[in-house]
């Protein structure tokens, strides 16, 4: 017969447990994804509007493009004011803290901007963290986005030709961001705000025209 206090042992052990889960989910978000995910845009219609994400401002649909990976892109091409705030395509599924996003993305066109990028924890299309890559002005950059205004943190020189894909890449770990273009390390943000979890978006700005593709999620422990 099991003693008492092995039973109390049991029990405690079974509560810790169950607690750490609990956080661990709450961090992650009651939508949070459990395993690494890649966004599949194969099955959607030329023209439609792609389905996995609710779309804030600008004109978002899949079009074909024989240089992407599946012949298909997501295009976000709507001319846009300052007014209007800035294209976002949040992801519906995730909403999770720490994790690292990679994506591939094409400058098409644009006369005063040329770029696009990703939105980290957003708490709504006025707040979150952005990584972001500038193809007029050769530029990587990481910022702040508070009630629709942008703060810069970090900036820094990179090679972003227009009309090429590069693959743009960040590891958000706490207040840590570890942006990476095309595999290379770019620079090493530092930034504790927005320090819950928040959803996922492609972003772009202004009047570019800018193509995504393969768009990949993987959640950090």
């Amino acid at each position: 017969m099991l003693n008492s206090k092995f039973i109390r042992r049991r029990a405690l052990t079974l509560h810790v447990l169950l607690a750490l889960a609990c956080v661990t989910c709450v961090e992650l978000g009651s939508t949070a994804l459990g395993a690494a995910t890649s966004i599949d845009i194969r099955k959607r219609e030329i023209g439609a509007a792609p389905a996995e994400f609710d779309l804030s401002q600008g004109q978002w649909t899949i079009v074909g493009d024989p240089t992407a990976n599946a012949g298909l892109a997501i295009e976000q091409s709507g001319v846009q004011t300052a007014e209007d705030g800035f294209p976002l395509a949040i992801y519906k599924t995730a909403s999770i803290k720490n994790a690292e996003i990679s994506l591939r993305l094409k400058a098409d066109g644009g006369k005063s901007d040329q770029g696009g990028g990703v939105a980290v924890r957003l708490r709504s299309p006025q707040d979150y963290y952005l990584v972001q890559m500038d193809a007029l002005r050769d530029e990587v950059l990481f910022s702040r986005v508070s009630d629709g205004a942008s703060e810069e943190i970090v900036s820094v020189d990179a090679d972003v030709a227009s009309h090429s894909w590069h693959t743009l890449t960040v590891r958000a770990r706490d207040d840590e961001f570890v942006v990476s273009l095309d595999g290379i390390w770019v620079f090493t943000g530092f930034d504790r705000t927005l320090s819950g979890a928040g959803k996922i978006a492609l972003w772009t700005k202004g009047d570019s025209v800018t193509r995504f593709d393969q768009i990949e999620i993987a959640p950090l422990p």
